[in-house]
């Protein structure tokens, strides 16, 4: 089935994840470019519990996936809308199920030869000492946008982290200081570079979305050769998980040396993404990435 401007579009966004607030500002950017550019058949759709019952009233020839978080990029609602018949922007089950769970992604990329960071999986109790040499990276293995995400310098912030996250499995990496730099890939092929020099310590959710210190440079200026692995080992995830539509792969390179951080199966469309704006560079305006993730969709 062909775009046009009569298909029947259903945005969701939304939906129950503590990334709710991000994905109903990436929804209504999507709906609101999708009206202006001319498409008479855009229904927004706020997720709530009933969005299976909603959608077969509705009766969306394709879904653009504004989620963000859990539900809406874990796979769960994508294995909804295959059972429903439904195309969707995005990726699928397996590999957004995959790509959102850290550690399992972290398996993969080492069998890919991808760099990463040394790491160690625990189960938070009471009584244990650190895991790793200070500084160290705590990260909640399932979630996004840098929630969960906490680096420790001493006892007192390892313990206060303790307090608050008991019997829970966390994922603790060695702290790796460098320059920020994501890579993304639409339709197989490298879309482009952005560095993000963070108006904190690191990228956090507020220095991501709020900040308005933190700073963006497409195509950023480093080795050549650590660029070439960076695109390749980039590629080469986005292609060994299945990836559908535009993925965002972040690294931190020091030197000569780089590790890959994380793939994020449906990067933001907010005014502070990185993928709109890496596309901005190649002459793909906002309206036209929209249109080439639905046409994907609807091509199966």
């Amino acid at each position: 089935m062909a775009l046009s401007k009569s298909t029947r579009i259903a945005v969701v966004m939304g939906g129950f994840s503590d990334e709710r607030e991000i994905s109903l500002q990436t929804g209504t950017l999507v709906a609101d470019a999708l009206e202006k550019g001319g498409y008479t058949a855009i229904e927004r759709v706020d997720m709530g519990r009933d969005i299976d019952i909603v959608l077969r009233k509705l009766k969306p020839e394709v879904v653009f996936n504004a989620l963000h978080g859990t539900y809406g990029e874990d796979g769960r609602i994508q294995g909804l809308l295959d059972l429903l018949g439904i195309p969707y922007t995005g990726s699928g089950v397996a590999a957004s199920a995959i790509a959102m769970d850290k550690i399992f992604c972290k398996m993969v990329m080492r069998h890919l030869g991808i760099a990463v960071a040394a790491d160690e999986v625990i189960t938070t109790h009471d009584k244990m000492g650190p895991p790793l040499p200070y500084p160290f990276v705590l990260k909640d293995p399932a979630n996004g946008s840098s929630r969960g995400v906490f680096i420790i310098r001493n006892d007192e912030e390892w313990h206060a982290v303790l307090a608050g996250n008991q019997k829970k499995r966390i994922l603790v990496e060695e702290y790796v200081r460098g320059r920020e730099i994501t890579v993304a890939i639409l339709g197989n092929e490298v879309l482009g570079d952005v560095e993000v020099i963070p108006a904190q310590e690191f990228y956090t959710y507020d220095a991501k979305y709020f900040d308005e210190n933190t700073r963006y440079v497409p195509d950023p200026d480093y080795d050549p050769t650590v660029q070439r692995a960076l695109h390749h080992a980039a590629i080469s995830l986005h292609r060994t998980l299945g990836c559908r539509g535009v993925t965002r792969c972040d690294f931190i390179v020091a030197s000569q040396r780089y590790i890959m951080l994380e793939i994020n199966t449906l990067p933001g469309m907010t005014s502070h993404s990185l993928v709109p704006m890496a596309a901005a560079r190649r002459g793909i305006g906002y309206l036209s990435l929209i249109e080439r993730l639905l046409e994907e969709a609807l091509a199966g």
